[in-house]
């Protein structure tokens, strides 16, 4: 989508944006509208048209017949073809042209055809193409191009009724009305194409931002979530028996920290972290927060995964080997240290102003341990991991850890796939 201002520029006489993909998505937009309004519009013509049937009672002396033929006979079935037509893929991508024909084919019925047919007054004729013509530039969403070709019609079927003369007097009494008359069907069409597309413009603008505050809105919390958020009151709460937890801390971090501007250090984070987050997004694991340079992750959230302990496994090898080559930029020696525990947690939605999307639980505080308890260049797992692991993956030998708040823990270093 375009980042425009409602007030994007226009050529002037002919309503066309100057951008082509946009004047490609309005006249999309606008014709699928019409589509869907012409059933109306074509209640409209033939409800007209009996109307017009009713008058020709009071007005045709000598072939009213004739008169029902064109109106009953030859208009009302092309407004019923027309309704059958409008939704075939051919009028779909030329409705404009399909509403030019449809008009001049009704116009030149009423009025050429009918005048020489029946034998009523011109004003008569001229009223009803009149009505035939704004009516259609009206309801069936007409733009310039179109509109022109068929007022320009319109003016050849009235110019061409029985009973126009010649001479000074006919110029006042008939060409002018009719002319007058072509000029404000034009102003119609051009007013009603102008509103439509400056509604167009902000529709836009409102589906702009509403993309934005969505694009926003996932960057802070999991598209399911957010989703939720949106159309659900009140607090947002799940529970999960099974799901892997991450977390990952830079050892040598404050040594770094305090020899960089504010800038690099941020900088340097922000290369790390983006690469992490693509890392998560490659193998549909959810990012849940930085907290410093701590990084903290789910599988099996909120999106279920059977797979949760590997697809997490291969994540930490991951973000190890992309921690090793980052490094490298960095002023002084880094490593990464990660801790994995897999088990059940709840998670939800807090604060009213500055959501937040977070974990809870014995599972998520263990997975901190193992991070916190770990060893650089590492990635420890609880016995809970490790026994979803144990077939498919490479370990350490057990060890016994003492764990704080927790106490002895038997813990693994995850090193890598079998095979």
């Amino acid at each position: 989508m375009h980042e425009r201002h409602a007030q994007m520029p226009m050529r002037r006489w002919m309503l066309e944006f100057d951008e082509f993909e946009v004047e490609e998505d309005f006249a999309t937009h606008d014709d699928a509208a019409g589509i869907e309004e012409a059933r109306f519009a074509i209640t409209i013509g033939i409800l007209f048209t009996v109307v017009y049937g009713a008058i020709d009672l009071l007005v045709v002396d000598d072939n009213l017949l004739g008169a029902a033929l064109i109106r009953f006979g030859f208009v009302v079935p092309v407004f019923l073809l027309a309704w059958v037509l409008r939704r075939t893929a051919f009028v779909g991508r030329h409705l404009q042209v399909f509403n030019t024909l449809l008009l001049s084919v009704t116009l030149l019925a009423l009025g050429t055809v009918f005048a020489r047919v029946v034998d009523v007054p011109p004003d008569y004729v001229r009223a009803s193409s009149t009505v035939t013509l704004l009516g259609g530039i009206g309801l069936l969403r007409m733009r310039m191009h179109a509109a022109t070709a068929t007022c320009g019609f319109y003016a050849l079927v009235c110019l061409g009724l029985p009973g126009i003369g010649g001479g000074v007097n006919a110029l006042a009494v008939d060409v002018a009305p009719i002319f007058g008359l072509t000029g404000i069907a034009l102003v119609i069409a051009y007013a009603l194409e102008k509103l439509r597309r400056t509604d167009y413009l902000r529709q836009r603008e409102v589906e702009l931002e509403q993309a934005r505050s969505d694009e926003l809105l996932h960057n802070v919390l999991p598209a399911a979530i957010a989703t939720r958020l949106r159309t659900e009151r009140g607090a947002i709460a799940e529970s999960a028996a099974n799901v892997s937890v991450l977390f990952s801390d830079i050892v040598g971090f404050t040594t770094v920290s305090e020899s960089l501007s504010a800038e690099e250090l941020v900088s340097l984070l922000d290369t790390m972290f983006s690469e992490f987050d693509r890392l998560c997004d490659q193998r549909g694991i959810e990012k849940i927060k930085t907290v410093g340079d701590a990084y903290m992750a789910v599988a099996g959230l909120p999106t279920p995964d059977a797979d949760h302990a590997a697809s997490l496994a291969e994540l930490a090898m991951d973000m190890q080997r992309a921690s090793t080559w980052l490094a490298a930029g960095w002023p002084s020696p880094i490593a990464m240290r990660i801790g994995i525990s897999s088990g059940p947690v709840v998670a939800g939605v807090i604060g009213q102003r500055k959501f937040t999307y977070d974990l809870w639980g014995d599972t998520v505080n263990t997975a901190s341990r193992m991070e916190s308890h770990g060893r650089p260049h590492r990635i420890q797992v609880s016995a809970t991991t490790h026994a979803l692991l144990e077939s498919r993956y490479t370990f350490s030998a057990p060890q016994v850890v003492d764990i704080k708040g927790k106490g002895p823990m038997t813990t693994y270093f995850l090193l890598g796939a079998l095979g």
